[in-house]
């Protein structure tokens, strides 16, 4: 019989080594090169919280603290304080993550067409939408 979790689990290893191994050429770890891309692309529109980079990839306040901090100590990122809130700190790139960003952007843009030439423009984006209606719907629970 084959099983979907299982093949949603070595697909998302293999993307995982793929990404670890060229984060290690960046001498970054591939959670942290997602997470500079993700700054990258919406910091310019509005503020990010550490609760933000939680939401956007389903970890825990406890797993978002330790990557975030070892990003600070990496001088990756910085964390000012909310004018408004002071329990608020405001992630933002340094320019040390900003001359990375370049690189980390065209190789998940790189990456996006591989998975296209690979499937198809209409299948990947139907498998997209498969995947984020099956996560709402096994979140829900």
């Amino acid at each position: 019989m084959k099983r979907l979790g299982l093949a949603l689990q070595r697909v998302q290893n293999t993307f995982n080594r793929n990404v670890d191994h060229f984060a290690r050429k960046l001498g970054l770890t591939g959670t942290q090169m997602l997470i500079i891309e993700y700054l990258a692309s919406f910091s310019s529109r509005q503020p990010i919280y550490q609760k933000d980079i939680e939401h956007e990839f389903n970890i825990r306040k406890s797993t978002a603290t330790n990557i975030l901090h070892l990003m600070e100590q990496k001088e990756l990122i910085t964390k000012v304080v909310n004018s408004q809130d002071t329990r608020l700190k405001e992630i933002r790139l340094t320019g040390k993550a900003t001359s990375l960003e370049q690189k980390i952007t065209s190789y998940f843009v790189e990456s996006e067409h591989e998975t296209e030439k690979i499937l198809g423009a209409n299948t990947k984006n139907e498998l997209l939408n498969n995947l984020l209606k099956l996560d709402q719907a096994l979140s829900e629970k």
